[in-house]
């Protein structure tokens, strides 16, 4: 081992590393606990001993134990890392990302599928932030970010104005959702001829779902407006799993509501997509809180 020096490369890495083998007692349980490969571990702890210039651990022993130089470098390595972690904790509040509200509109499959998941995440890494989500249609997301009621929103594209940004995340295919008992409901696949338009169950067109079937020019009319029609999608495929009708809507749609009597079949001539959209206010600057839950759901949305 190299004799002391002033200069080292030593890092809070080093030390969190030492510290997971000690309580392991494990170099591969070790390793799985910090996210890492054994062997990277492996070299991590012998830079630490080639720096310190002791031995830490004694690798002959079954568990890995540290050794009595080990116990007292461990004892202050535990001080360094709570003094780091109180550190950045403070620093964090200052900068704003542990504390304020963050006030987000989504559509309810966005809620339901990217939301409710994102939301447990970001809440066990930042307990201090209070986090407001309001469930509406696409014209009212737009509408509540335009209006400053919320920070951003996570919808389709609705409104036409340079007042807003919209950032493309994921399209959404369109389906056909119908109840199990359904005649459509055991086949794999069908087309807009297929589905009988007196089974149609239609949507208001103020949802982004109800605008992009109306816009579709390839769907026949009489698929665009059902003798029974919804205000939402929760009513809608309520009525589905019902047995009263059946529902174009997107693939992630179909699904909020979790019935085991919906079927969601693939429609083969409807080449149908919803993009699904994170909406800010142009040249609008966030609070570090709402900037860091935009960035992870940019990121949770575009890997999904």
């Amino acid at each position: 081992m190299k004799s002391h020096s002033e200069n080292t490369s030593i890092n809070i890495r080093h030390f969190r590393a030492a510290l997971a083998l000690a309580e392991a007692q494990s170099f591969t349980k070790a390793a799985d606990r910090i996210g890492v490969v054994p062997s990277a571990l492996t070299e991590t702890i012998r830079q630490l001993e080639e720096d310190v210039g002791l031995l830490l651990f004694d690798r002959q022993q079954r568990p890995v134990r540290p050794t009595q130089a080990g116990e007292d470098f461990l004892e202050a390595a535990r001080r360094v890392v709570a003094d780091f972690h109180g550190t950045l904790h403070d620093m964090r509040s200052l900068a704003g990302i542990e504390q304020g509200t963050v006030r987000v509109a989504a559509a309810p499959s966005v809620v339901r599928f990217h939301f409710a998941p994102l939301i447990a995440d970001f809440r066990r890494l930042h307990p201090g932030v209070e986090i407001m989500v309001h469930a509406a249609v696409a014209e009212r997301v737009g509408t509540l970010v335009l209006d400053r009621e919320v920070d951003f929103g996570i919808a389709e594209r609705w409104h036409d104005t340079d007042q807003l940004t919209h950032e493309p995340l994921q399209d959404d295919p369109f389906v056909l959702a119908c109840h199990a008992g359904h005649p459509l409901a055991g086949r794999g696949k069908v087309e807009l001829a297929d589905i009988p338009a007196d089974d149609i169950i239609s949507l208001d067109g103020d949802t982004g779902i109800g605008k992009a079937i109306a816009q579709a020019r390839h769907v026949p009319d009489s698929l665009k407006r059902g003798r029974l029609k919804a205000h939402d999608t929760i009513a809608q495929l309520t009525m589905v799993s019902q047995g009263l009708g059946v529902a174009l809507v997107s693939r992630l749609a179909a699904a909020v509501i979790q019935s085991p009597d919906i079927r969601a079949v693939e429609v083969a001539d409807l080449q149908l997509r919803r993009t699904i959209c994170i909406i800010t206010r142009a040249r609008t600057a966030f609070p570090p809180a709402a900037e860091r839950l935009i960035s992870e759901a940019r990121a949770r949305i575009s890997a999904y």
